[in-house]
């Protein structure tokens, strides 16, 4: 699955129209190809098959320079504990964004871990149901399943390690 394509904080502006990309069917399996479309029911089957895991959820979009700037940091985590063997997973969530665009970026930045396209975001979609209202935004789900924290604007990679090592160590 972690295979497939996948301080400041903006607020607003982009577009959230699909922009062309290939179409992406809402039944696809989450990381099956980047930009896996999702509704909030949809995503929240998506965290109930990762239960047992420790996640990080980061809504971000192509137009938003934070959100850019962290993909390296996000990358790094995804891949560092899972060549590790840890029980983390990170998933992208693209908001309020054109697909194109979206994909276009996470193309060119290399990003693997998955990644759905939330195309209502910051306005009724699943960004909104996790009250996020500027990007970037970096939450974190437990093991069990619960929300265990936010970051709000750009997160850092120690912040993220930090973070995740504490949720990989609690119950």
């Amino acid at each position: 699955m972690l295979a497939c394509l996948g301080l400041a904080a903006c607020s607003g502006g982009g577009s959230d129209g699909s922009g062309g990309a290939t179409a992406t069917t809402a039944a696809a399996p989450l990381g099956a190809q980047p930009l896996v479309a999702r509704d909030e029911a949809q995503f929240q089957a998506d965290l109930a098959a990762l239960k047992g895991r420790v996640v990080v959820v980061n809504f971000w979009a192509s137009w938003c320079v934070p959100c850019r700037e962290e993909m390296p940091a996000l990358e790094q985590v995804s891949e560092g504990y899972a060549e590790a063997g840890r029980p983390v997973t990170v998933i992208g969530v693209d908001s309020s964004d054109n697909r194109s665009a979206a994909a276009k970026f996470l193309a060119d930045v290399g990003v693997t871990y998955p990644t759905v396209y939330d195309q209502q975001g910051l306005r009724g979609g699943v960004a909104a149901s996790w009250s996020v209202t500027a990007l970037p935004q970096t939450w974190f789900v437990a093991r069990d399943g619960s929300r265990a924290g936010r970051i709000a604007g750009r997160v850092e990679l120690d912040d993220l390690r930090a973070k995740v090592d504490e949720l990989l160590a609690g119950p």
